[in-house]
C-alpha cells in the first residue's frame, strides 16, 4: 500500500496498547485524522517526538481500517519553546483544542490549518502579547464557523447596546439587557470593545493594542463559552487560562 505524505500538526494523543499511541493530526491534505504510532513509547523509539502535541512534521501515513498508521515522520518544528513559558503553553494548548473541535474527522479546512500554524508561530517566536493573539484566534475561529459577533447592536432586537451586554447561552448571541435570558453571561464593555478592535487588527500589529491581560482573558472565555454552545462541546483547556 502506497503511503500518503502529509504536513500536519499533532493536536492530541492517548495511549493505545502497551507501546503505541493514538495521535490526532491536523493537515491540509487529509484534514483531521486519527493515526496509530506503533512502538513510540519505547525509550529508544525513532518516532518518539511524533506524538507530542504541537509537533509539526511531514508524516507518511497509510490507511489501516478505522485508523491511519504513521510509518515515518520528519520533524519540521516542535515548538519546544512553548514548554518554557506556562502561560504560552496553556494558551497554545487552547489553540489545539479549538482546532480539534471545529472540524469533523477527515474534514479538510486549509484556512483553519494555516491560521493555527501561523498563530502558534506568533505565540512561540514573535514578540506579540500572547493573550491578545489567542483572543484574536478564538474570534477568527468563531467567524470562520459563520458566527460573527454584532458589536454595535443587540442580535435580538437590533437596538444599540446601552449599559450592559450579555452572551445569551441559549442561542449564542450577544444581546442587550432587555433581551437577555436567565441563562446569560454578562460581558464587560471593555472586553466587547477589545473583540471589535481585534477584528480590525492584523496579528502583526497586536502590539499597538494597550489593554490589560485580564480583559483579554475575559474575551477568550466569552468566545469559548459561545463556541461551547455552538458546537455542543466542552472546551477543557479554557479552565487553565
Amino acid at each position: 500500500m502506497e503511503a500518503t505524505i502529509i504536513k500536519g500538526i499533532v493536536l492530541s494523543n492517548c495511549d493505545y496498547k502497551e507501546k503505541d499511541k493514538l495521535v490526532e493530526i491536523f493537515s491540509v491534505e487529509l484534514g483531521k485524522i486519527t493515526a496509530i504510532l506503533k512502538g513510540c513509547k519505547a525509550p529508544t523509539a525513532k518516532l518518539k517526538f511524533a506524538f507530542q502535541p504541537f509537533c509539526f512534521a511531514e508524516f507518511s501515513v497509510i490507511r489501516t481500517g478505522k485508523f491511519y498508521q504513521v510509518i515515518d515522520a520528519k520533524l519540521i518544528d516542535s515548538f519546544f519553546e512553548l514548554a518554557n513559558d506556562l502561560d504560552k503553553y496553556y494558551l497554545s494548548s487552547l489553540l489545539l483544542e479549538l482546532s480539534s473541535i471545529s472540524v469533523e474527522s477527515e474534514e479538510q479546512n486549509p484556512s483553519l490549518f494555516i491560521l493555527l500554524l501561523n498563530t502558534l508561530k506568533h505565540i512561540c517566536y514573535d514578540d506579540l502579547p500572547p493573550y491578545l493573539v489567542t483572543a484574536k484566534f478564538c474570534e477568527d475561529v468563531l467567524n470562520g464557523l459563520g458566527y460573527e459577533i454584532s458589536y454595535q447592536n443587540c442580535s435580538s432586537c437590533n437596538s444599540p447596546y446601552l449599559n450592559k451586554v450579555f452572551l445569551n447561552l441559549d442561542n449564542g448571541e450577544f444581546v442587550c439587557n432587555n433581551c437577555k435570558s436567565q441563562n446569560s453571561l454578562q460581558i464587560s464593555k471593555q472586553a466587547l470593545s477589545l473583540l471589535k478592535i481585534l477584528s480590525m487588527t492584523e496579528y502583526e500589529r497586536l502590539n499597538s493594542i494597550k489593554i490589560s491581560s485580564s480583559v483579554a482573558k475575559e474575551a477568550i472565555h466569552i468566545i469559548c463559552k459561545d463556541l461551547e454552545f455552538r458546537l455542543l462541546k466542552i472546551i477543557h483547556s479554557s479552565k487553565f487560562i
